[in-house]
């Protein structure tokens, strides 16, 4: 309930005071948590400190600048069913729609990313450019809660598929040629696929390349960077992930998940201080206890 009115009360806020003010609020916000929330710090630091090759003072001023920037996020997804659409699409600069068009091949394009930049505003641009847009979405127990942020993406013209209810639906809209939008930086301890990222081992979904596989869709890595401190305006950061499947179905689950993450590792290193990773992700970290 306590999340439910928070929710309610942080839109209502957002949406009163002008943007700059706005972002203010929320980078301060975020940068608070992060003094205040020692187990994300701690975290948030070891995950950093496998981009910076080890370096304790950049990692921890990258996950400083990680909370913050997580805070400008959601002050942009608490307003962005109150703004008009074609407002939201012009705050993505992007001009190589042929690029994407020739990824749909008629079995649909899977994307793939991390919780990085704005990533919602990505959904956006695709859908007003006519692409069907259906993201895999975490649920909530609150179900009040869990009808606000789906009706949120909704307004934007997303399809929202719940992550334990996905089953066939995620198929037939592949199968319709439509896109489909995942977050892949979820950690699976004993679960899911293990590949390497920045140097060590992580266990993550095996949804994406399954069902790529099954399906035959294509593959696309992407996040959505700001273009600056505090700019409202993103770009998106995609490359396809080409794949030639061997017929052994975990064989090829694994190579083209080790794919994604090679392609999004690049991604994240260019703007680290955007990717908002607050759980540990490494197998060894998680084995260490450093889940907690």
């Amino acid at each position: 309930m306590a999340a439910y009115w928070g929710f309610r009360i942080a839109s209502l806020l957002a949406r009163l005071v002008p943007l700059r003010v706005a972002y203010a609020c929320g980078f301060a916000v975020g940068v608070t948590a992060y003094y205040l929330w020692t187990g994300g710090r701690r975290r948030c630091i070891g995950n950093m400190l496998r981009v910076t090759d080890g370096d304790e003072a950049a990692a921890k001023r990258l996950a400083r600048a990680s909370f913050g920037n997580y805070g400008l996020y959601l002050v942009d997804f608490l307003r962005f069913d109150s703004r008009p659409r074609d407002e939201l699409r012009d705050r993505i600069r992007y001009d190589e729609w042929d690029y994407l068009d020739g990824a749909l091949t008629g079995n649909g394009l899977v994307f793939v990313t991390v919780h990085f930049g704005v990533w919602d505003l990505g959904a956006v641009a695709l859908s007003e450019h006519g692409y069907r847009v259906s993201v895999i979405a975490d649920t909530f127990d609150d179900p009040r809660l869990n009808e606000l942020v789906f009706g949120s993406r909704r307004k934007l013209g997303m399809q929202v598929l719940p992550a334990d209810r996905i089953g066939p639906r995620l198929l037939r809209a592949l199968r319709r040629n439509e896109v489909i939008a995942a977050l892949i930086d979820v950690p699976q301890p004993g679960r899911g696929v293990e590949v390497e990222f920045f140097g060590g081992t992580v266990a993550v979904p095996d949804a994406p390349a399954r069902v790529a596989l099954r399906t035959q869709a294509s593959v696309m890595a992407a996040t959505v960077p700001r273009l600056g401190t505090w700019s409202d305006r993103a770009t998106p950061d995609l490359e396809r992930v080409p794949y030639e499947p061997t017929g052994d179905m975990d064989h090829d689950v694994r190579a083209l998940t080790q794919a994604i993450f090679t392609a999004l590792e690049a991604m994240v290193r260019r703007h680290p201080e955007q990717w908002y990773i607050f759980r540990s992700l490494w197998v060894d970290e998680a084995r260490a206890g450093g889940v907690a």
